[in-house]
């Protein structure tokens, strides 16, 4: 079994972002995902071959790191502005328009081009969800996985380990070494860490929807977007297709954390998708209750309610281990990025010291 320097666990933003950034420095690096795709909530769903982003929307960039990387990956062809007219839908119910809404960036062949864009040229295991986590006699980690589609179980060793998944993810890893002092001192703070979730629904409508007589104040074909007040059904909802050159009109809803509560356990998620649209026909446009066709997700790590205070956490014994993602602080994307690029910085120091890539810019990312 090939000892790695640093496994990764978690292919989204964090992870990759860490991977990339140690891998640039020469050490040997692996990924394990659960999942078949690569970016986390950063997601696409392909219907009818046309591609809906089911989870995050967009780019805002507001921070340097950020902004680096949306600027190479306009330079790689994969993002490109998008400036949607935005509404708000207040606790009352009124559209009302939002002029301040910040500049966004999206990907035309989906935001799951964001993550296979950072997931170039790294040793990706896909489908391999990491069971058990322990250290070895020569203070080293192996990591126990099962395949998702198969059952099988897999080894890997490594001399330090990133753990780049939700929070409540982690806890159950790290129980077992409880017993360790530095494992025991970081646990609560994960521990604490809270996510809101929900529920999303990719709609297709007919052409002919856009004649209709709706409350937007805008027409419906044209790029539009909506946040919504925390005591409406909403989150946000908008027009996806606008995003890209596909046919039809592709709408996005996605539910307010209190709407996802109480659908969060159904092992059916047609009803929850039914009752969704059917507030967003009576709130937003009659139209929207009608799709053509429709699918449903749930998100049950959406979005970081409760951050952990001291952002990534590290421990040294029995190995270097390092706990970080979206949840170390309170701008998503951003603060995911942000933080699989601190890690991979605070594994330098335990590593080797090697030169590390200091920005996204020098990172050589493409769709080949």
């Amino acid at each position: 079994m090939t000892l790695l320097d640093v496994v990764i666990v978690g292919a989204g933003m964090a992870g990759l972002a860490c991977a990339q950034r140690l891998q640039g420095a020469g050490y040997q690096v692996s990924v394990l995902e659960k999942s078949r795709g690569l970016g986390g909530r950063m997601a696409t769903r392909r219907i009818d071959g046309i591609p809906i982003d089911h989870g995050a929307r967009f780019l805002q960039p507001q921070g340097q790191m950020l902004s680096d990387l949306t600027q190479q990956l306009i330079h790689q062809g994969i993002v490109t502005s998008w400036q949607p007219e935005t509404f708000y839908l207040d606790s009352t119910g009124q559209l009302n328009p939002d002029p301040l809404a910040p500049h966004c960036y999206v990907a035309p062949a989906g935001m799951s081009a964001v993550g296979k864009a950072l997931g170039t040229g790294l040793t990706i295991h896909r489908q391999q969800r990491v069971t058990a986590i322990a250290p070895t006699a020569e203070s080293h980690w192996s990591i126990t996985t099962t395949r998702a589609d198969t059952g099988e179980t897999g080894q890997h060793t490594a001399k330090s380990l990133v753990l780049a998944i939700p929070a409540p993810q982690i806890v159950p890893l790290l129980e077992s070494l409880r017993s360790q002092p530095e494992i025991a001192a970081i646990l609560p703070a994960i521990a604490a860490v809270q996510y809101a979730p929900c529920i999303t629904v990719m709609a297709q409508y007919a052409p002919h929807a856009s004649q209709a007589q709706a409350p937007l104040p805008c027409m419906p074909t044209t790029p539009w977007m909506m946040e919504g007040h925390a005591d409406t059904p909403f989150f946000w909802v908008g027009l996806d297709s606008s995003k890209r050159q596909a046919p039809g009109m592709n709408i996005v809803l996605q539910s307010s954390a209190a709407f996802a509560e109480h659908w969060l356990e159904t092992t059916d998620l047609q009803p929850a998708g039914e009752a969704l649209l059917t507030q967003a026909g009576r709130l937003i446009a009659p139209w929207l209750s009608r799709p053509r066709r429709w699918q449903v997700h749930r998100w049950r790590y959406a979005l970081v309610e409760k951050p952990c205070p001291q952002g990534a956490l590290r421990t040294t014994t029995p190995s270097p281990l390092i706990a970080c993602g979206d949840w170390c602080g309170e701008l998503h994307i951003e603060t995911a990025l942000d933080a699989g690029w601190a890690a991979a910085a605070s594994l330098q120091t335990m590593l080797g010291n090697a030169p590390l890539p200091d920005s996204p810019i020098e990172l050589n990312l493409n769709l080949n």
